[in-house]
């Protein structure tokens, strides 16, 4: 199983690596339709840049990498499930079906929302601090990388938000009523957390950053009911 994961993932880096034009392109496509708002910024700072020789070379290959893995998952997950299956109860599989792919759906959504939404206004707001002090912006590739792999991996992450309050509810940690009743601590505690992560500080961003989290949360609180009620079923 583990030679078979391992042909996977290097026919995935491989294919990935010869399209690396085109995952460039799709890297560098926030950066390019937040200049296009900033006509006044120099020639120099419309692109981004490299430092030393191999840095556009190892960002190149970090892609393939993660695009290459994305690629292989399919196949990854699949043989593992066959690996795993035999030991797994029938309620047992359907569940970890459940969550793996409800997870991969949230994580994908996440990544997503950053790549459309948040990063574009953080590198609009950002651009524009740095005209408000007539600094002229030249980012380096591994710096925009690293940045819109940061931001990709948070929303990610946080738009797992129903599994964990799922996850809660199934442990017995907090009931879908306690969830239910704290609605407006949590919805307090997004809008704080949004004020934190939002790329910019004017009230409508934070909102844009906040609001899918809210839904995500009635989303969790839904997904906790069905937990609950799967749980007394089953021990019935």
């Amino acid at each position: 199983m583990l030679v078979q994961a391992l042909i996977a993932m290097t026919l995935g880096v491989g294919l990935a690596f010869w399209k690396s034009a085109l995952l460039f392109q799709i890297l560098e496509e926030p950066f390019h339709r937040a200049i296009a708002h900033f006509p006044q910024v120099e020639a120099q700072a419309s692109s981004l840049k490299t430092l030393v020789p191999i840095e556009a070379f190892m960002i190149n290959m970090k892609l393939a990498t993660a695009a290459g893995l994305v690629l292989a998952s399919p196949f990854i997950l699949w043989r593992i499930w066959v690996f795993v299956v035999p030991a797994l109860k029938p309620t047992e599989r359907v569940a970890i079906l459940l969550v793996l792919t409800m997870g991969l759906f949230f994580f994908i959504g996440g990544i997503c929302f950053s790549y459309f939404l948040v990063i574009p206004l953080a590198l609009e707001f950002l651009l524009r601090y740095n005209m408000d002090y007539q600094l002229i912006p030249v980012w380096t590739l591994q710096g925009y990388f690293d940045f819109t792999l940061n931001f990709s991996l948070v929303f990610g992450v946080l738009f797992e938000l129903p599994l964990v309050l799922a996850g809660l509810a199934a442990t017995g940690i907090a009931t879908p009523q306690f969830l239910a009743q704290k609605r407006k601590h949590a919805i307090l505690a997004i809008f704080i957390l949004a004020a934190i992560v939002a790329p910019s500080a004017d009230p409508v961003t934070q909102t844009i950053v906040a609001v899918p989290l809210v839904v995500l949360y009635e989303v969790g609180i839904w997904l906790s009911w069905l937990v609950v009620r799967r749980k007394k079923i089953g021990t019935a």
